[in-house]
Formats: C-alpha cells, sequence, structure tokens
C-alpha cells in the first residue's frame, strides 16, 4: 500500500462523509498520515444578493456540526485531524483544496445514487473524481 502524508475529507455532516472519513482513519493510521476535514459553505448563487449575518451565523453553525463529530472521531482512534473550509461550488472548491494544499488522496463519501438520477443530477464525488489530479477513493 502507497503511503500518505496528507489526506482531504470532504465533511457536510452526513452519514455518508463519515463513512468516508471512516475509511481515511483506516489509512492515515497505517502510514501515519494527517487528515484535513473540509466544509464546503453555501454561497448565494445570484448575484447581487448580500450575504447576511444570518446566513453567515446558519453556515458556522453548520459547519460546527459537521466538523465537531468528524474531529471528535478522529480523537477516538488516534488518527491527526485539522480542518479547512472554502465557500462556492462544493466540487469545485473540493478540487482547489486539493491542489493549494499538496493532498496525496482525496477520500469522499458517495449518496449512493446510481444509475439514471446520477446522471442527470450528477454528484460532486462524481465531479471530483472526474476532474480532480489528485486520487480519489470514493467510499459507499
Amino acid at each position: 500500500m502507497a503511503k500518505f502524508q496528507k489526506i482531504l475529507v470532504p465533511l457536510d455532516g452526513s452519514a455518508n462523509a463519515m463513512r468516508g472519513l471512516d475509511t481515511a482513519i483506516s489509512i492515515a493510521k497505517s502510514s501515519d498520515a494527517e487528515i484535513t476535514g473540509y466544509y464546503v459553505f453555501h454561497l448565494p448563487l445570484a448575484a447581487g444578493i448580500k450575504y447576511t449575518k444570518a446566513m453567515k451565523d446558519d453556515a458556522q453553525k453548520k459547519a460546527v456540526k459537521a466538523i465537531g463529530p468528524a474531529m471528535q472521531k478522529c480523537e477516538r482512534a488516534g488518527a491527526k485531524f485539522k480542518y479547512a473550509t472554502g465557500g462556492g461550488n462544493t466540487a469545485s472548491q473540493i478540487i482547489n483544496a486539493a491542489k493549494k494544499g499538496n493532498f496525496d488522496m482525496i477520500v469522499i463519501g458517495a449518496r449512493g445514487i446510481g444509475g439514471t438520477k446520477e446522471a442527470f443530477l450528477g454528484s460532486t464525488s462524481n465531479a471530483v473524481m472526474h476532474k480532480s489530479k489528485v486520487p480519489v477513493l470514493i467510499v459507499k
């Protein structure tokens, strides 16, 4: 198995993201790697919409709900953990973070939909897998 030093794990507070984290913890412990949990804030889509204090507060609460349990899980498992955040298109932010942070791999939980739904709806994990220059492990 290849040795990894830096693993990026996108977090959104879902059970799927936590499954990805579980796999990242196993990989990190076997190679003494550091896990970075990454949360992407969803910014207003339309130009001219002001990002209000209430929106910022709500986004911060969601980030804490996603990152806090992941941090605790890593601490209990004895895995090194830190976190980072970004804002914008989720897949693009993950890809950019992986590139800028010189990560060895991305471990991302999949929603588990497939076939026709995924072809029409797309998914973050699918977009990351196809556009990332960094190896991606998708956990179902």
